[in-house]
């Protein structure tokens, strides 16, 4: 070395020696965590409480709460404590390590989902990647449905310590079932035009002719269905749909490839609510009078201007009458269609196995197995049905009278302004009304033959009191002492079996009476078992519903219970 170049070097080392920082160090012994502090020479900077605690914090070491690190300092340069000693101040961390992010792949029994499992890395450890979860699903049997967004997001945001969805299977869907299609129009009821909430009889459309070898019904093959597939990627068969089959009726034959339905006759095709298919014969007749006499057709009966009064329509299939009626009596195996109305003036009755729309009734008794369907008003009639009674479309009033229906009442107005009485029975079997019907005119019928008996009793007691009665007149009025006392015992009886019917029923519970606009004064609602409503002294106005609630009490209320609906909506 040269002699400029060994001056260099002696200045520079005592430079150094003359201003050298304080230092420490930061090591660990037997667990523990140790410091040593060094003082600074010459010019340089002594050692910052500062620093040396933020280097042991970086460490995550805890120093003990009797340890004061610049007390340690102070100490060292000030010479009571010896430069780089060893001083606990503290238990040395356990070392951190490091830990990539875990994913656990989990498949139902079924294998129709996978979910992915994953945890956290640790120690600076690396996050799940997209193509190392799609491998690991791959060596777990996944390879069917997986959803590359959810894998994809994973892989960009994952979630952790959170089950997720990765791949759905796709279960098998079954073949829809095959069935018949009828080529003939089906809907039995009027068209209904719901802007003026009107029932158009003109469109009532039910007689429908088919010829004689016509096809009215075709049978439509069931389908395959379509196959699913497991998250493993098993193929999983659907199951097939069943063939349908004809239901005969009456002059239906089926062709001899066993797809379509033929009719025999020239006719009226028919399906009935069970399924089967037939055809009606028809017959259509101008009037109901002596120049036909009473009917009586085994199929469906089109009059297409009237039915003059105290005649008898009797027909198995529908009836169709183009003009009002009166004092008559009309029986159809099914539906029941006046196009007017029906004006029985106490006397007249209609009895359907099926349905009965009419514009009106009028003093009138209309039986149906079905529902009845009036479209203006029923005024002092006696209308009973197995299903219900909706006067609705135009006026929509029930005046004066007895309704009785096994599912509901629908109306605009029920009762009269004039407080005329009006009677509703709802939710209660017919078959039952019909027996509370035949005790009540038994009574009736009793009660005009006892009458009787006490006038001609009142006359011989009375020539009695003026004479001696002879030897007939006495042995007729002892009859009719014993007569008297007969009948009073049997219309008793007959009360006591009427009350014991009227109190034992009681109503379906989702029946209700739903009154649109005004409910009148004078109005009876009659759910059984002593379940009856009185309409207010005052006209309520607005809608309102009539039922029976939970706690089998009789309540109203502005809405239609949730549970009530269906029955409202199965009549549309």
């Amino acid at each position: 070395m040269s002699p400029p170049e060994n001056e260099m070097t002696r200045k520079l080392m005592e430079e150094l020696e003359s201003s050298q920082n304080g230092s420490f160090e930061l090591l660990e012994e037997n667990g523990k965590a140790v410091i040593k502090i060094f003082n600074p020479t010459g010019k340089g900077r002594p050692v910052h409480p500062t620093d040396l605690m933020n280097r042991i914090r970086s460490m995550k070491i805890v120093p003990e709460k009797t340890v004061s690190i610049e007390r340690l300092i102070k100490n060292t340069s000030e010479g009571r404590t010896p430069e780089g000693e060893a001083h606990i101040i503290g238990e040395w961390p356990k070392l951190i390590i490091r830990k990539n992010a875990v994913a656990e792949v989990q498949v139902d029994a079924e294998q129709m989902t996978a979910q992915l499992f994953i945890e956290p890395p640790e120690g600076g450890g690396k996050p799940p990647t997209v193509e190392g979860l799609q491998q690991l699903l791959k060596d777990h049997g996944v390879i069917k449905g997986v959803m590359a967004d959810v894998l994809a997001g994973l892989g960009t945001k994952p979630v952790y310590n959170r089950l997720i969805t990765v791949a759905k299977g796709k279960a098998p869907i079954a073949g829809e079932n095959g069935y018949i299609r009828p080529l003939f129009e089906t809907f039995n009821k009027p068209r209904i035009d719901k802007k003026a909430q009107k029932v158009d009889f003109k469109d009532v459309n039910l007689i429908r002719s088919a010829k004689a070898g016509e096809v009215i019904a075709e049978k439509v093959d069931p389908t395959l269905g379509e196959a699913g597939y497991a998250v493993s990627g098993r193929i999983m068969p659907a199951e097939p749909g069943t063939i349908a089959e004809f239901q005969l009726g009456a002059n239906v034959e089926i062709s001899p490839d066993g797809k379509q339905l033929i009719s025999k006759i020239e006719g009226r095709p028919v399906l009935e609510s069970n399924g089967k298919i037939r055809v009606d014969e028809v017959v259509y007749l101008k009037n109901i009078d002596y120049s036909t006499g009473n009917v009586d057709f085994p199929g469906s009966v089109i009059v297409e201007q009237s039915v003059a009064d105290g005649f008898r329509l009797n027909a198995s299939g529908s009836i169709i009458l183009q003009s009002s009626v009166g004092v008559c009596e009309i029986t159809a195996g099914k539906d029941v269609i006046l196009s007017a109305g029906f004006m029985g003036r106490g006397e007249g009755k209609i009895t359907s196995g099926g349905d009965v729309y009419a514009r009106f009734v009028e003093q009138g008794t209309v039986v149906a197995k079905g529902s009845i369907f009036i479209s203006e008003a029923s005024l002092h009639s006696r209308l009973t049905a197995g299903g219900a009674v909706v006067v609705k479309g135009g006026r929509g009033d029930i005046t004066g009278g007895e309704v009785s229906a096994g599912k509901y009442v629908q109306c605009n107005k029920l009762g009269g302004a004039g407080e005329t009485k009006t009677v509703v029975v709802v939710g209660v079997d017919p078959e039952i009304r019909t027996v509370i019907d035949e005790i009540v005119a038994a009574i009736r019928e009793k009660e005009i033959t006892l009458e009787k008996i006490r006038v001609s009793l009142n006359r011989l007691n009375d020539a009695m009191k003026k004479r001696q009665l002879d030897a007939k007149e006495a042995e007729t009025r002892e009859k009719l002492v014993m007569a008297l006392r007969k009948y009073k015992a049997l219309v008793d009886s007959d009360q006591r079996q009427l009350e014991t019917a009227q109190n034992s029923y009681s109503a379906h519970d989702r029946a209700f009476v739903l009154v649109e606009a005004q409910l009148y004064p004078n109005v009876e609602v009659n759910f059984g078992k002593g379940m009856l409503y009185r309409s207010p002294l005052r006209t309520a106005a607005g809608r309102q519903v009539i039922h029976v609630g939970e706690d089998r009490l009789v309540s109203v209320s502005p809405t239609l219970p949730r549970h009530m609906q269906a029955m409202l909506e199965e009549a549309k």
